[in-house]
């Protein structure tokens, strides 16, 4: 009977307390801000996933830049009940916490439908970037009334 009792003391009891004490410090963490749970890291493709609606694709997107390489960035939106609304264009440094906006752009009424046009309409985002480090793209397309949107997320890096 005693040695039931220095049993379950010796193997059970630490690996009670061990499930307790790990729950309550990783429920802790992830309740900071900009905290996320990414337990499957690994990359199987070498050009960049996009994650988002499959309504709107980043083009000319590649997974690495040089430092000061001009990037040219365009959309393709292929839902036309979003023709004439507005574009957004933002890339954060991810390698920031929390993540910090290098550069950012609007553009207001991108008519695409009549002419199968890529956004932003006769134009490319074209940001400079001058750090090396990880980065991500997020475009943001809105509807005319504002009511709907959709939206890409990419990641690339500038070596």
């Amino acid at each position: 009977m005693g040695a039931r009792k220095i049993a379950y003391v010796v193997f059970v009891l630490p690996v009670v307390i061990s499930i307790i004490l790990g729950g309550y410090v990783l429920s802790n963490v992830l309740a900071q801000p900009d905290r996320h749970l990414n337990m499957w890291q690994f990359n199987f493709t070498s050009a960049p996933g996009q994650i988002g609606s499959p309504d709107i694709r980043i083009m000319n997107l590649n997974s690495s830049y040089s430092v000061g390489a001009q990037l040219n960035f365009i959309v393709r939106v292929n839902n036309t009940s979003f023709d004439c609304g507005d574009l957004y264009m933002t890339i954060y440094n991810v390698g920031m916490s929390p993540k910090q906006v290098v550069a950012q752009n609007a553009y207001f009424s991108q008519c695409f439908a009549a002419g199968n046009f890529t956004l932003p309409v006769h134009e490319a985002f074209s940001p400079l970037i001058n750090a090396t480090g990880d980065y991500q793209i997020v475009a943001d397309m809105k509807d005319k009334s504002y009511q709907n949107s959709i939206n890409v997320t990419a990641g690339f890096s500038i070596r």
